[in-house]
């Protein structure tokens, strides 16, 4: 691509005030780490890469489903009748999008195990995105943001209702507030709607990331004074809309960013847990690494399990149990996702068959 295209690509962005060249080149050189690439991440993901940030760095562990495609945009049918993996099929999209911008894609459940090391393996990132939908994994991004030294923009969007905030903390108590400032702990299992029971409406996930995306990009041209210093909520059917400031909210005694506990990042592996959406349960297995293609021959001829595709981030097939078949994708960091079923027990035991205990 010669310089015209490149000038032309951001001539529009960089007329803009606080942009100009030289906050165009500051992006250019920055990188956004984005974890989840489902209705947040897909927005903010293809707004930062059409924007022009340099690195880009995304981290999914799920397959694309048709129902997905009503708020995801970097994805299409072919991806969901393929089940290609999130992480892979945005790369793809986006490298169509903005060859210029180096885009990493990860297979990979984003665990306690391995947050910093999924985050940092292509260098330490300018900021952290939350595309998740969970707030355990929430919490380990908050732990992450606040051992790296490394800003938060968290997102939150269900039914028609959605939220964002900046948090910008530093170890030893410096810095605003973390997300345990003011939220000390998840909510209780079963307490809080989910996609699952309550929906999305897909403009509220569009309008919220585009929050995110906005708030990233006042970080990555060096105008961190214009972040939002609170935390927005709405409810885009009702038309309502509120802030909370949070410039009073940081806590000196918050066990993460007050006093130094990564709680989070500590904790041990997950057990087997049902995707939200899906009928279907992710088993998150050793941890360890394992060779697809040496799977892929010990598994074939073996009585209950057909059909089956190799590829290099994953393994794919038919097995039976019970007298029922399911579909059994594992992926190269030892996890795998029994399709078929929301019982922990069958799919703890199909992986064991199949794969290993």
């Amino acid at each position: 691509m010669s310089v015209k295209d490149q000038i032309n690509r951001y001539a529009r962005q960089e007329r803009v005030g606080y942009v100009g060249a030289e906050g165009q080149k500051r992006l250019g050189e920055s990188h956004a780490c984005i974890v989840g690439v489902g209705a947040l991440g897909c927005v903010s993901a293809d707004l930062l890469v059409r924007a022009g940030v340099g690195t880009v760095t995304i981290i999914d562990r799920d397959l694309v489903e048709m129902s997905n495609l009503h708020r995801q945009p970097l994805f299409c049918e072919a991806d969901a009748v393929a089940k290609k993996p999130k992480a892979m099929a945005a790369k793809d999209r986006l490298n169509a999008v903005n060859s210029e911008v180096a885009v990493h894609a990860h297979i990979a459940d984003f665990s306690s195990g391995n947050a910093l090391e999924l985050i940092g393996c292509n260098g330490k990132p300018d900021v952290l995105i939350d595309g998740t939908d969970n707030f355990e994994t929430r919490f380990l991004i908050n732990d992450c943001s606040v051992k790296l030294g490394v800003a938060y923009v968290y997102g939150g969007a269900i039914s028609t209702q959605g939220s964002a905030a900046v948090f910008t903390p530093g170890g030893g108590g410096e810095g605003g507030p973390c997300l345990r400032c003011i939220q000390p702990s998840p909510p209780r299992a079963g307490t809080q709607p989910t996609c699952e029971s309550a929906g999305v409406l897909a403009p509220v996930s569009s309008i919220i990331a585009s929050y995110q995306a906005a708030e990233a990009m006042k970080i990555l041209f060096g105008h961190d004074e214009r972040v939002m210093g609170s935390m927005l909520s709405f409810d885009l059917w009702e038309g309502t809309r509120s802030r909370i400031e949070l410039s009073s909210a940081k806590d000196p005694e918050c066990a993460c960013c007050g006093l130094g506990r990564f709680e989070f990042l500590e904790a041990g592996r997950g057990e087997p847990q049902a995707l939200c959406g899906q009928n279907a349960v992710q088993v998150s297995g050793g941890g360890e690494m394992i060779d697809l293609r040496r799977l892929g021959g010990a598994l074939e001829g073996v009585e209950g399990f057909g059909g089956f595709e190799v590829k290099e981030y994953m393994i794919r097939g038919m097995v039976e149990h019970g007298g029922e078949r399911f579909e059994l994708t594992c992926f190269a960091d030892g996890r795998a996702i029994v399709d078929g079923t929301v019982d922990l027990g069958v799919a703890r035991a199909i992986y064991s068959r199949y794969i290993g205990s």
